[in-house]
């Protein structure tokens, strides 16, 4: 009888820790299938919004080949050199940022609403990321990567949770689990 008790015991522990880093797993790290599917849709619905976007960073960066960082929020672009300060500078809200022109505002209002940043970085040369907040954290990102990237092994090096191919030289990718790869990634 202390046998089987010890046994049922046993089993029932190990279910529960079985249940628990499973859904640990597949939620403790933020992914969630509905929301690729949902940018997947929102992709799909207006890909020209995403290309143009792309094509407008793709203009900042040329007209800035030395930036170590380019940001493009819907109020303003930021163009950050190495070594730069971070700061109030001369006539700008922030050092290095300028309010975006009317184009430029329309250009990323044409993307979802929760699109929050577009974003290049000189250690991605010839990608442009698109980033998502939705309701709650994780972000989400889409990528553009017009040198033939295999998507799934840059999203398996860089820590993302998860990929999807939109379309060529287009990929969704999961959210970064750990913090430090995450600002890894961004800083």
């Amino acid at each position: 009888m202390l046998v089987t008790l010890i046994v049922v015991a046993t089993l029932f522990a190990a279910w529960h820790v079985a249940v628990f880093l499973s859904l640990g797993a597949h939620f403790g790290s933020g992914f969630d299938a509905r929301r690729f599917d949902k940018l997947e849709t929102e992709f799909n619905r207006d890909p020209a919004a995403f290309i143009a976007a792309d094509a407008r960073m793709r203009e900042l960066v040329a007209a800035h080949p030395h930036a170590e960082r380019i940001t493009w929020t819907l109020p303003t672009i930021c163009v950050h050199q190495a070594g730069q300060p971070e700061g109030p500078g001369p006539g700008r809200t922030i050092y290095g940022c300028e309010p975006t022109n009317p184009d430029d505002r329309a250009t990323f209002a044409a993307l979802p609403p929760y699109a929050y940043l577009i974003i290049h970085q000189a250690k991605d040369p010839g990608r442009t990321f698109f980033r998502f907040y939705h309701e709650d954290p994780p972000v989400y990102t889409i990528m553009h990567a017009s040198d033939g990237t295999d998507m799934e092994a840059y999203a398996e090096d860089r820590g993302f949770r998860s990929s999807r191919a939109l379309k060529p030289g287009w990929a969704l990718l999961g959210p970064i689990p750990d913090l430090d790869r995450e600002d890894e990634q961004w800083q």
